[in-house]
């Protein structure tokens, strides 16, 4: 008994150990593991194919069989076909090493590649839309080009175009820009060459006719009635008279409402070149209650301007010329050297043949020997010629255009002796004439670059300065230059300040010589003459410019 109650104390105080202090906390509960959901299953697509891998033909027959040979079912099996060797195959490769690591997966091959890559392209990317012909520059890449402005103005300024009286409404801004109220061409029987070279007739009329241009409205024409076919070509209204009585009147109709006018006509005959219509119908003008003023400026736009189609005629005029120079001076050599006679009229008549042959229109050429050199009018004839003798100097000035309608004059002026070396006044002559001539030219230069004005008078002053300032001021004996186009006296402003004062302004795309001279009375005379062309940027020299007399007989 007493052994029982003992063990049930020991058993007591065991229990009141392990019980922590406080009030017993719940027992946990037990967790149950969660099962992982179901994974979520993809929509259904309703056009997808029952059975991946072949196709369904929805319109196929079920019971139909398939094509071609079936095979037998009681046949019996036989040995796998081995395919052939690959004759491409590598040998090598082919029998594989157990030791050897596995080879990296190559990267597919780009179709598009260049078999051979041009090694200079370091890890820059292909380009597929390269051009393949197109081998890339060696070395630092050149820097971009700036845009092109499409609306910038060009650096060369455009050859300035003639202005055709066909061209109404560009002579009415001519005629806007003078303060004119027209411009009326008068001719009769070919007195005025400016009227005839713009208007053109047909034919050759000699009666009188005018061809007005108003600043405003169409053109009227007032022609003689038997002369009518003449000027049908021309745009604008046809007047027409009979006599002296209807002549006046239809002219007084036509120049109704007008007050300022221009024609060929200069004040006190200071430009002859443009003084062209006669006193008698300057007073029937006048008589219509008009004022008359100068066509000096407009001629000069419509006439003197050569256009580009003129410049290209002129340039061959130049290579004629310089071609029959040269010819004409190695005859002379020639016939000196063997001691055969020869004379100016010879040498005249062999240019002369020449130029036609060419296909050159143009006075016959100058060619003075000895003393003639001295008179600077001199042209030789059948009559009145004298012999080229060894030691002479000779003088050979040519002046043509090819021989059609847009045909422009080219002149120039050459000085050789006949002998191996040039005398000590004539080297002295010529440099001066020479020095003269570029005198001219770097004015007009200047003041091209300056985009300022320079009048023909003022060139030709230049000129003369420089010779009185040589000494030599009473031997020039003519102008320094004078106009060329469509006719050898052209249109357009002279370098005179001699002869006339000529004030008009040398004006872009026309053309002009420079050919000061000097002259010793009873001795002899040297000029230099070249054609300059006046483009927007200054002159141009066509013709070559002599610095030395040629002695002929020095080659």
């Amino acid at each position: 008994m007493n052994r029982l109650a003992a063990l049930t104390l020991v058993l007591y105080a065991s229990s009141a150990q392990a019980q922590p202090i406080g009030p017993t906390p719940p027992a946990p509960a037990k967790q149950t593991p969660k099962k992982p959901a179901p994974p979520k299953k993809a929509p259904i697509d309703p056009y997808a194919d029952p059975k991946p891998g072949k196709p369904t033909d929805p319109y196929a027959d079920v019971a139909a069989k398939p094509y071609g040979p079936q095979p037998d079912p009681n046949a019996k099996p036989t040995k796998p076909v081995v395919p052939a060797p690959n004759p491409y195959a590598d040998p090598i490769g082919s029998k594989l090493d157990p030791k050897a690591k596995p080879a990296k997966a190559a990267r597919p091959a780009d179709p598009y590649a260049d078999p051979k890559p041009d090694p200079r392209a370091k890890g820059k990317p292909a380009d597929p839309y390269a051009d393949p012909k197109r081998v890339e520059p060696v070395g630092p890449t050149p820097p971009k080009k700036a845009p092109v402005d499409p609306y910038a103005t060009s650096a060369t300024p455009a050859i300035p175009s003639r202005v055709g009286i066909a061209d109404v409404a560009a002579v009415q801004g001519l005629l806007a820009v003078q303060r004119l109220d027209g411009w009326l061409l008068f001719d009769r029987d070919n007195e005025n060459p400016i009227a005839r070279r713009l208007v053109a007739p047909e034919g050759s009329p000699t009666r009188p006719w005018f061809y007005l241009i108003p600043a405003r409205g169409q053109p009227i024409a007032l022609v003689h009635d038997a002369e009518k076919r003449s000027f049908e070509h021309l745009a604008g209204t046809k007047l027409a008279y009979q006599g002296y009585r209807d002549y006046d009147k239809q002219l007084r109709a036509m120049l109704k409402g007008l007050r300022t006018i221009a024609v060929e006509y200069s004040p006190k005959a200071a430009v002859p070149s443009v003084s062209r219509v006669d006193a008698g119908t300057m007073e029937v003008i006048r008589g219509a209650g008009v004022q008359v003023k100068s066509s000096d400026t407009l001629v000069q736009y419509t006439k003197a301007i050569w256009g580009d189609p003129g410049r290209t005629a002129h340039y061959i005029a130049v290579h004629h010329l310089v071609e029959l120079r040269k010819e004409a001076l190695a005859f002379v050599t020639k016939q000196i050297a063997a001691n055969i006679a020869v004379s100016e009229y010879d040498v005249q008549q062999r240019l002369v043949r020449g130029m036609t042959m060419r296909g050159l229109a143009g006075a016959p050429p100058v060619v003075a020997a000895g003393v003639n050199t001295a008179d600077p009018y001199y042209v030789p004839t059948a009559a009145k010629t004298a012999p080229i003798r060894r030691g002479d100097l000779i003088v050979i000035s040519l002046a043509a255009k090819a021989d059609k309608p847009e045909g422009i004059y080219a002149a120039q002026t050459w000085v050789a002796v006949a002998d191996v070396v040039v005398r000590d006044d004539i080297k002295k002559a010529f440099e001066t004439a020479t020095l003269a001539r570029d005198q001219a030219l770097a004015l007009i230069t200047d003041r091209s670059r300056k985009n300022r004005p320079v009048t023909g008078a003022e060139v030709d002053q230049a000129t003369r300065a420089f010779i009185k300032k040589a000494g030599l001021a009473d031997k020039v004996m003519h102008r320094t230059g004078h106009s060329i186009d469509n006719d050898l006296q052209g249109g357009g402003a002279d370098l005179d300040d001699y002869e006339v004062r000529d004030t008009r302004i040398l004006t872009p795309g026309t053309g002009f010589t420079v050919g000061p001279g000097l002259y010793f009375a009873g001795q002899f005379g040297v000029r230099t003459e070249v054609s300059v062309y006046l483009s927007p940027n200054g002159p141009d020299i066509t013709t070559p410019a002599q610095d030395y007399v040629e002695a002929l007989l020095a080659r």
